[in-house]
Parts: structure tokens; C-alpha cells; sequence
């Protein structure tokens, strides 16, 4: 069988970036190093965009996404390393003290050119096992530098400061773009960022009347007190929506499973393992065949 990863929970272990100046790029090493992260710090607690919810990992906080199909939760690529589908659930409630509205995930689907030392391309999505009871937001169709300077709404379960407490609590803060890249953006406010916890959640945007979601939450300094980056939304709807931007075209349905709804958890058929991995059905033949509690998947046994 080939070897799967071990299910370890990235983003538990991971915090944010170092000071940022004008430029997107990130800074020297004098300040503390570059992490994954999850949290909202400066900002309140929320029960708007209800689009917006938590990523769950055997019923604890894990992450952050935001539904843009009816069954497709956009989120960042490293929440999903080392992650099976069966241990993920979508929780759409203001905290997961009292979660009511709770959708299993089915797969899972991280960018293919997600690079995790260098955290490029750090976007992904899930894939839930019923249409969510909420209405979806678009991706935004386009960000360019004339966007450097406007405000975007930050959304996520994540902490409240560098230092930990908070977490599980919907919170949102709104903070300037400060510098736009290829494929991500910064910002920087004194006394607001987002945080441990945070990673996967959107950054809305308000064009017109009408909210879309503008990035999704990537990392930032370890003490959340510099800056932080997200990826941007549009330059990745193909992958996530499997199709053009909403610009070119309005999605409506979810992206097509390779997997045909195998799940990496797997599932016994006679002595037969079967499961999905890397978009891909794997099958084994067995003596015996069994759920392994100690992996978290079905094995030979």
C-alpha cells in the first residue's frame, strides 16, 4: 500500500509572519520567522457571513473556510496537509461552543503547486457531503493594484492575540490592503491582523452592494503583531470552481469528484482497502480488512 502521510494537524503547530514593509515580499530573517496561521486579532466577535464557517478535525477547532458552491468550502492548502476527509466537519455557527449546523466532508483537494517551505499557492478547497443551508459568495473576478489601500473584512475562529485564548469564536476585522503580488496580498495594521486559527478564512470584499471573497488567510509574523498575507481568491477560481471566474461565467455546481465519493479514510469492500488519495481510487487486497483507530483509516489488518 503506498505510504500515507501521517495525520498530523499543521496549522495547531504553525503561527504567523514577521514585519512587512510596502512590498509583498516577505521580510529578512531579523524578524521572527514565516508560519502558517489561524487567528483574528483587533476585532470582534461576529455572526455576519454566515457563508463563512469552521473547519473542524475530530470535532475541535482546526480552521477556518468559506462556502462558494452550493457543496465547495475554499480554504488554505496547508489546513489540508496530513488531513483526512473523514476528520474534517464544516460548522456554520457564530461558535463552535454550541455547533447546530454541522456538514461532513467527503474529499479534499489541495493546489497541486502548493509549496509549504516557501507557502506559495496555499489555497485548496473541500468538498461537502450535502449542499450547505447557506448561500454561497463568489470569488471576486479581479484584484489589481488599484485595490493597494482599500479595506477588506477579515473572518476567522482563530485566537486573539499572538499569545493564544480565544479561538472557536467567529470574529471579523477590517483592515487596508497594503501591497498586491501575483497571487497574494498583505496588510498591515497596528493593533489588527488575523492569527492561529484564522488560516483558510476569507478576506471579504464589498464592490457595489453586492460581498465577495477577495483572499484566503495564509500566514503572517509568529507574534500576529506585524502583518499577514493571504492568497488571492481570483487568481486561483479555475482550480477552486473548476471553471472561470465568476466574470466569465457564474459557477453552478460544484467541481466534478475524481474520486467518485471515496474519502482518504477509505472504506473495506470484502478484503479489498479502497480509498482516495491525490485525486486518485486506491485499492489493496487483503488477508483482513479493518478500520485502523491508531492511523484513523481502513487498512490491511
Amino acid at each position: 500500500m503506498p505510504a500515507r502521510s501521517l495525520l498530523v494537524s499543521l496549522v495547531l503547530s504553525l503561527t504567523a509572519l514577521a514585519g512587512c514593509g510596502p512590498a509583498a515580499a516577505p521580510p529578512e530573517e531579523s524578524e521572527p520567522s514565516n508560519t502558517t496561521r489561524d487567528d483574528i486579532v483587533g476585532g470582534s466577535a461576529t455572526s455576519e457571513f454566515p457563508a463563512a464557517g469552521a473547519l473542524t478535525r475530530w470535532g475541535s477547532a482546526h480552521c477556518t473556510g468559506t462556502l462558494v458552491a452550493a457543496r465547495t468550502v475554499l480554504t488554505a492548502a496547508h489546513c489540508l496537509e496530513d488531513v483526512s476527509a473523514a476528520s474534517l466537519k464544516f460548522v456554520i455557527e457564530p461558535s463552535l461552543s454550541s455547533p447546530k449546523t454541522v456538514v461532513a466532508v467527503t474529499a479534499i483537494s489541495a493546489h497541486p503547486a502548493y509549496d509549504s517551505a516557501k507557502i506559495e499557492n496555499d489555497i485548496g478547497y473541500v468538498t461537502l457531503a450535502a449542499d450547505a443551508p447557506v448561500a454561497p459568495i463568489e470569488i471576486l473576478p479581479e484584484m489589481d493594484q488599484s485595490w493597494v489601500g482599500q479595506k477588506l473584512s477579515f473572518v476567522g475562529y482563530g485566537i486573539t492575540s499572538g499569545h493564544g485564548g480565544g479561538a472557536g469564536v467567529k470574529r471579523l476585522v477590517t483592515m487596508p490592503i497594503s501591497a498586491v503580488e501575483a497571487t497574494r496580498f498583505v496588510y498591515q495594521t497596528p493593533g489588527k491582523n488575523t492569527c492561529n486559527g484564522d488560516s483558510g478564512g476569507p478576506a471579504f470584499a464589498n464592490v457595489g452592494s453586492e460581498w465577495f471573497v477577495a483572499g484566503v488567510t495564509s500566514y503572517g509574523d509568529a507574534g500576529c503583531n506585524y502583518y499577514g498575507v493571504d492568497t488571492r481568491a481570483d487568481a486561483f477560481a479555475e482550480f477552486v470552481l473548476g471553471k472561470p471566474a465568476p466574470s466569465e461565467g457564474k459557477p453552478d455546481s460544484a467541481p466534478s469528484d475524481p474520486c467518485h465519493g471515496e474519502s482518504y479514510e477509505g472504506r473495506c469492500d470484502g478484503t479489498t482497502v479502497v480509498w482516495c488519495e491525490a485525486e486518485k481510487i486506491h485499492e489493496i487486497a487483503c488477508q483482513s480488512c479493518g478500520f485502523d483507530a491508531a492511523k484513523g483509516f481502513f487498512n490491511c489488518l
